[in-house]
């Protein structure tokens, strides 16, 4: 190994115990009360390793949300894999994100903090989650593209658009069971790619 890929996967590993320890902060205290300072201790790193790698508390923030994306998109990669039927796919990936993100302690921490005043890390799920829904975009429109490469680029990107933002918006504001989500998203899909030009 070289000096350069060793001081990368150093750097990778410092990156992920201090996400991991930011998380754990967050879940028990929620992210107002997350001092970098504690984060930095707790996880072994000086503060101003912390801060050359995350920049300030919002680096911070938007990093661990972008991992906790990352883990939802392969398990959402693997939902959308496991059916034939593009309205199935859909349905199944949708009803998983949802009942994921209901279960998953850091998305429970963020949205029942932003209800209690907490709103520090919603953000990064609404306004400033660009790079969580670029993502989301990017992986759901290669699946699609690879299921139906007769439709034109832009219907592709519309219909991503449309059903990663509503998707988005069942995850913050959760009212309907997952399944209906699930089958209302499903429909809306069909609907856009079968819509007339």
């Amino acid at each position: 190994m070289t000096g350069e890929s060793l001081r990368l996967e150093f750097r990778r590993q410092v990156r992920e115990r201090v996400l991991t320890t930011a998380h754990e902060h967050t879940v028990e205290r929620g992210w107002e009360r997350v001092r970098v300072g504690e984060v930095a201790v707790d996880s072994g790193v000086s503060r101003p390793t912390l801060y050359r790698e995350f920049g300030n508390k919002d680096g911070l923030g938007e990093a661990l949300m972008n991992r906790e994306a990352e883990r939802f998109f392969t398990a959402i990669n693997e939902a959308l894999a496991e059916h034939d039927d593009l309205g199935e796919a859909v349905a199944a990936a949708t009803r998983l994100t949802l009942e994921e993100a209901a279960r998953n302690p850091l998305l429970r921490a963020v949205l029942t903090g932003s209800r209690s005043g907490d709103a520090g890390l919603l953000p990064f799920l609404t306004s400033r989650s660009e790079s969580i829904r670029e993502s989301a975009r990017a992986l759901l429109a290669t699946w699609l593209e690879q299921r139906r490469p007769d439709l034109l680029p832009t219907r592709i990107e519309e219909t991503v658009d449309a059903v990663v933002r509503l998707v988005i918006s069942h995850v913050v504001a959760p009212a309907l069971d997952p399944v209906d989500v699930g089958q209302r998203v499903a429909r809306l899909l069909m609907a856009l790619i079968h819509a007339p030009s």
